[in-house]
């Protein structure tokens, strides 16, 4: 008996994990809804960043864009994506008072 629980608990765990994944795949393939993007002015203003930067990081493809009618949208999860795996969490010092 003791060995069906503890059986069922590890089954459980690995369910759960599995569910997890599930979801996290799930969120990446759902399009993003209206008001999660944002033009390319709003994003060169939000980065503090000139236009030939914005355009090296599209050109990259480190920061993807959708272009209708002449104007680029981008999504806000791509410019968090981008603002976090740049941040310098190495560099960071807490000061003592």
């Amino acid at each position: 008996m003791i060995e069906l629980s503890s059986q069922l608990k590890a089954m459980r765990t690995e369910l759960q994990a599995i569910i997890k994944t599930l979801a996290i795949l799930a969120n990446r393939n759902t399009p993003a809804k209206i008001g999660e993007w944002l033009r390319q002015d709003q994003v060169l203003k939000i980065m503090g960043i000139s236009t030939r930067t914005f355009s090296r990081l599209t050109s990259s493809g480190r920061l993807p864009t959708s272009k209708i009618g002449g104007l680029i949208y981008i999504r806000t999860d791509d410019v968090d994506l981008l603002l976090n795996e740049n941040y310098p969490m190495d560099n960071l010092t807490i000061k003592k008072k």
